[in-house]
């Protein structure tokens, strides 16, 4: 048996792949450079994670489970209706999203930048984000469906998958803003939870004024 893991000098390694992969992209992140930032061997990190595609997803579950380390559920579960989860959970993600630019970089080009990464790497980072997507998303919206009335025939999972594809419009749109703007503030992004919201009325109540008239 090989010497135990130190805890320790892995979470260094996965800090500072976190931030390598969240700058540079897979295909130009250094394994070197991540040894440098961690304190440690490139040996090191080769002998824990065997290779930089092995790194990379280690690197992004250990992110998804710092985001959820990190955020406040209730932001989402307390809201009395639809419209007011998305407008709070908008501003506090957004708010995250300044706060912890390498988590949500990462996480979300791990979601996203599917063609930038090597074949073998998508099977695994998409199972990763189906089950990440399984578990929070009932958990977030749950509480605020069961307290709204939802047209009959309209199932829930549907809606929740509406609120997904919201999200991660949302979340690049940002990401693409935070690029060209690097010292947004959470007031600069203001203009997104109003286009969102704009949206989501469309959502909810369609975009026809009424039937057709000849």
């Amino acid at each position: 048996m090989g010497a135990a893991r130190d805890a320790a000098k892995e979470a260094r390694i996965l800090t500072a792949a976190m931030h390598e992969f969240a700058q540079a992209g897979f295909r130009d992140a250094k394994t070197d450079v991540i040894a440098k930032e961690a304190g440690v061997s490139k040996g090191l990190v080769f002998h824990y994670f065997q290779s930089k595609a092995n790194l990379y997803v280690a690197a992004v579950r250990w992110t998804l489970q710092r985001i959820n380390g990190i955020a406040d559920w209730t932001v989402w579960q307390e809201s009395p209706d639809l419209r007011t989860m998305v407008r709070r959970a908008m501003r506090y993600k957004l708010k995250l999203q300044v706060e912890y630019p390498d988590e949500f970089t990462l996480s979300l080009a791990a979601y996203s930048d599917g063609s930038q990464l090597p074949e073998e790497l998508r099977p695994q980072l998409m199972a990763l984000w189906q089950d990440e997507i399984q578990g929070a998303i009932p958990q977030l919206t749950g509480p605020v469906f069961a307290r709204m009335r939802l047209r009959e025939g309209v199932k829930v999972a549907t809606v929740q998958n509406l609120v997904v594809m919201m999200s991660d419009l949302i979340s690049n749109k940002a990401k693409a803003f935070m690029r060209q703007h690097p010292d947004a503030t959470v007031a600069d992004l203001e203009w997104l939870v109003d286009d969102t919201l704009d949206i989501l009325d469309v959502l909810e109540h369609g975009f026809l004024a009424g039937p057709a008239t000849e």
